[in-house]
């Protein structure tokens, strides 16, 4: 049975990954919290990944991608990978070893932002048992993100609740601004 998780990207990544206009198909691990291990997830083949990010307090789901396959990777096998995917070199930062090849990918949706009940109900499942995500406010706005950065095993309820989030035909709220010209997005320090 597949498992699924969320893949935590800071704002410079998501912003570029909106204007892709393709599908997933590769996500890059290593050891940082920048880009966490997939193997130290457990993510295995036939696993679904659903990258999310942070704007404004709110809590964004921007596709979803099925793990076919993960590669450990040297210096030089990254170089082919980095050259075969080279519109998502983006992805990986500067201690990648791990390749994570994908299939059935959705496109990168810009206005996918997960309701406040929702937020409220979504929840992990780690190794001490199920947690749900630490830091959201009343009005169902992050107060932190620190609770979903990192790759996290979703529970199973909470993945249907994603895949409904993804196949609305309209964003549920306005989309996220796109880049200012000139600007590279921000990283972790400045999601809200």
């Amino acid at each position: 049975m597949s498992d699924a998780y969320t893949v935590f990207w800071p704002q410079d990544r998501w912003r570029r990954a909106l204007g892709m206009h393709r599908p997933l198909e590769v996500m890059f691990g290593g050891p940082h919290v920048s880009e966490p291990s997939f193997r130290r997830a457990k993510v295995a083949a036939g696993d679904l990944l659903y990258p999310i990010g942070v704007h404004s307090r709110v809590l964004f789901v921007f596709g979803r991608m099925r793990v076919r396959e993960i590669v450990d990777a040297d210096r030089d096998r990254l170089e082919e990978f980095y050259e075969r995917f080279r519109p998502w070199r983006f992805l990986a930062a500067t201690c990648t070893n791990e390749v994570v090849l994908g299939e059935e990918g959705t496109m990168v949706h810009s206005g996918r932002a997960i309701p406040g009940e929702m937020l409220k109900t979504l929840t992990y499942l780690p190794r001490r048992g199920p947690r749900p995500i630490k830091h959201v406010s009343a009005d169902g706005l992050l107060t932190s993100a620190i609770s979903v950065q990192g790759t996290y095993r979703l529970a199973a309820a909470s993945a249907v609740d994603l895949d409904a989030v993804l196949d609305r035909s309209s964003p549920l709220i306005s989309t996220v601004p796109p880049p200012r010209p000139g600007s590279a997005g921000s990283g972790i320090g400045t999601l809200f």
